[in-house]
């Protein structure tokens, strides 16, 4: 598919103008793969510029220029507890989602239960 095309087609012999959307944490890639220009918005999941990062309704992981203002108080204080607990786990080494962040719940859920039963 296109993103075949994009590894393999030197970017001077492609027909592919722009970035391409894709659905992970790469929000778009250019040729060879390589991450693009944009970011997400992590609550309305809306493409993002540098420069939509510097306008004042932004607030990493809570809004955009776009969606600010569109979301409850609720939601709002979901995406900052969720940004605040990607942050710890950022400082602690960890990720805070997927794979490896599930691993990591159940290593410390074992660890815990060890120590009630000594």
């Amino acid at each position: 598919g296109i993103l075949k095309y994009l590894e393999e087609v030197d970017e001077d012999q492609s027909l592919w103008e722009g970035e391409c959307f894709v659905f992970d944490d790469r929000v778009a890639v250019k040729h060879n793969l390589e991450q693009g220009q944009y970011d997400q918005c992590h609550a309305c999941r809306y493409p993002i510029t540098s420069e939509d990062k510097q306008h004042p309704h932004y607030e990493k992981g809570v809004s955009c220029p776009r969606c600010h203002g569109s979301r409850s108080e609720t939601q709002v204080s979901r995406y900052r507890e969720r940004e605040r607990q990607v942050q710890l786990a950022k400082e602690r080494g960890e990720e805070h989602i997927g794979d490896q962040a599930s691993q990591i719940i159940l290593a410390k859920a074992k660890k815990k239960s060890l120590k009630k039963q000594n």
